[in-house]
């Protein structure tokens, strides 16, 4: 649990930073364990501390997420992992949440009054000035000060709710990162790696060329292998057996969708509507914001029974509804072309209205029945014998897989794989379901991380141990020619003597790519960071070990850095404090009693 969370450490930084802005005026006034007079108060989905968190505020909480999703994406459905991770979000959040506020209660840290009164008139809280905003979109300060005390323009008592919760979060925050300093060395270094310039020359020796013959032997494998345990670590793999139902169209979905197909060709030539405006309101592709409109195509580009019918109609004239994989189609042709001198179409330009065929309620209704009459009835122990004694039941055994990843063999189902890593050996899941499948998951329990075997990284192993005798053998290559370099000989001379790479880079910064050397490698931060002159007598990068000569770097602008020394400084400033606050909060997770009971609910309802 919460390897999601740790995986997005600086996300969940501002989230906290921010004190849940995404959805904290969705949440005033109302209680983590109750709902505070907003909607009513049903079971709770866990406890943190013993502190209920509701399924009503978790519920809230996850449709915040879920619309910033289709704000990301207006377009397009969310997928069912979507939806997942939305879920494993809410949670995550609302258990820090209470781990926050827990602690704030326990230090007895509070705001008063009068900081309150100073905040809104020197420091307006960004979550509110949103609400304040011109034209433009940015914050409206006079209109926001006009408003101030005004309870008939805005609900200022729920932004002082909001207030009232933030400060002593704020002020805990302050405390626990108070020991965070920045120092100049680390800001202008930060400065650097963003402006420093410089032209290199080099020469080398590439990896491909070096130890071409070299296998390790079995007894160097084991020796490396025993020498780097950390190297080779597994996460924690979860085990699961799997009983799937696919909900697919039915024939009575088909002819549905092709009644319809044929409504809406009526609807054209009779018409009511222009084939443009039925496209946009009916077909089920990008194309429909264009009216249809393909675009000019030869006969390779469709699939063969668009093909056929695009190829054999009249200009002008509406199809019947054509079925092809992706459903029901209704084509007009525009516009035929002919190769010189021939008779026969070789393109057309034409548009359609795309019909999908999915599966409806009634399919929908019968699939769920049948896969909740199984789950009401299966144990563990019979869970293989029920599913495959269902003809219709599709049973899987995934291989052993990481947590938020999909169930292996099951498309869309990381809400399924979640459940095997908060359930015990035996526990079987509520159903759920995918984006065209329900399912069934028995937990089978969780193999524990650790060291991987040998065999499974061998290869790895392998190539370590050859990357290590390159290098060595780079260098050994690379030593007596740096030594004439440094008595005074032209390193492209020795280079084309010892038929070595040797190049002189372009302008380069900190990620540029350089010929033979690489993308944003070591190379490009000892040469930005070397002054004129500098000779560096050995780097090696993945494709090689160099030496270079720095011919120019840029100067440091002092004024620019003085300039920007101040946002630096607080950029860094945040990375560091929310390193601090996520060693805090996992502290403060491991310390916690966090019980998760939102399977359960969901099993019950």
């Amino acid at each position: 649990m919460f390897k999601f969370l740790r995986s997005n450490a600086k996300f969940f930084y501002w989230v906290i930073a921010a004190t849940f802005i995404a959805f904290i005026f969705l949440a005033w006034g109302m209680d983590m364990s109750g709902s505070a007079g907003r909607g009513p108060s049903t079971n709770a989905v866990g406890s943190v501390n013993g502190v209920d968190i509701s399924a009503y505020y978790y519920e809230q909480v996850v449709q915040n997420l879920t619309a910033n999703y289709r704000r990301q994406s207006p377009d397009r459905p969310l997928t069912a992992n979507q939806v997942s991770m939305a879920r494993e979000q809410a949670w995550e959040q609302i258990v820090r949440d209470a781990i926050l506020e827990q602690e704030v209660n326990r230090r007895g840290l509070t705001v008063s009054d009068d900081e309150i009164v100073r905040i809104f008139k020197e420091s307006p809280p960004p979550q509110i000035l949103q609400y304040f905003v011109d034209e433009s979109g940015r914050p409206d300060i006079e209109a926001y000060y006009a408003a101030l005390g005004n309870n008939s323009q805005f609900n200022w008592a729920d932004a002082e709710n909001m207030v009232r919760r933030s400060v002593p979060r704020e002020k805990l925050m302050n405390i626990l990162t108070a020991g965070v300093s920045i120092s100049d060395d680390e800001v202008r270094e930060i400065y650097n790696q963003q402006t420093r310039k410089s032209v290199a020359e080099y020469m080398g020796v590439l990896m491909a060329d070096l130890a071409p013959d070299f296998e390790p032997s079995d007894s160097e494998i084991q020796a490396y292998y025993d020498a780097h345990p950390g190297n080779y670590q597994q996460a924690s793999q979860g085990l699961a057996k799997v009983a799937s139902w696919e909900v697919a169209p039915s024939a009575a979905d088909f002819d549905e969708v092709r009644e319809l197909a044929l409504t809406v060709k009526n609807e054209i030539t009779s018409g009511q509507k222009t084939f443009e405006e039925a496209a946009a309101v009916y077909s089920e592709d990008g194309s429909a914001s264009r009216g249809g409109d393909l675009g000019t195509f030869d006969r390779n580009r469709m699939v063969d029974a668009f093909t056929d019918a695009a190829f054999s109609l009249p200009v002008g004239e509406i199809s019947e509804p054509v079925q092809t994989q992706f459903g029901f189609h209704i084509i007009e042709v525009l516009e035929q072309e002919s190769e010189e001198g021939e008779t026969e179409v070789a393109r057309v330009h034409a548009r359609h209205i795309l019909l999908k065929v999915t599966a409806g309620d009634s399919t929908r209704d019968a699939v769920y029945e049948r896969a909740n009459e199984f789950r009401n009835s299966v144990t563990a122990t019979d869970f293989l014998t029920l599913a495959d004694s269902d003809t219709t039941c599709q049973v899987l055994s995934p291989r052993p897989f990481f947590q938020g990843r999909d169930l292996p063999g099951l498309r869309q189902s990381a809400t399924g794989g979640q459940f095997v890593f908060r359930a015990e050996p035996g526990d079987i899941s509520p159903l759920y379901y995918s984006d065209d499948h329900v399912y069934v998951v028995l937990c089978e329990g969780v193999q524990p991380e650790g060291p991987q075997e040998l065999e499974k990284v061998r290869s790895q192993i392998v190539l370590a141990l050859k990357r290590e005798k390159q290098e060595t053998e780079g260098r050994a290559k690379l030593a007596p020619a740096v030594g004439r370099v440094q008595m005074g000989e032209a390193m492209a001379d020795v280079a084309a003597e010892l038929e070595f790479v040797h190049g002189v880079t372009d302008t380069i910064d900190a990620t540029s790519n350089i010929a033979d050397v690489g993308y944003a490698t070591p190379f490009n931060t000892v040469a930005t960071s070397s002054a004129t002159g500098t000779l560096v007598p050995e780097i090696a990068t993945n494709r090689g070990v160099f030496a270079l000569t720095v011919l120019w770097s840029s100067d440091v602008d002092e004024a620019d850095y003085e300039s920007r020394r101040a946002q630096l400084r607080a950029m860094v400033l945040q990375r560091k404090q929310g390193q601090v606050l996520e060693t805090w909060f996992q502290e403060q997770i491991d310390a916690s009693v966090i019980q998760d009971k939102r399977d359960e609910i969901r099993g019950n309802v």
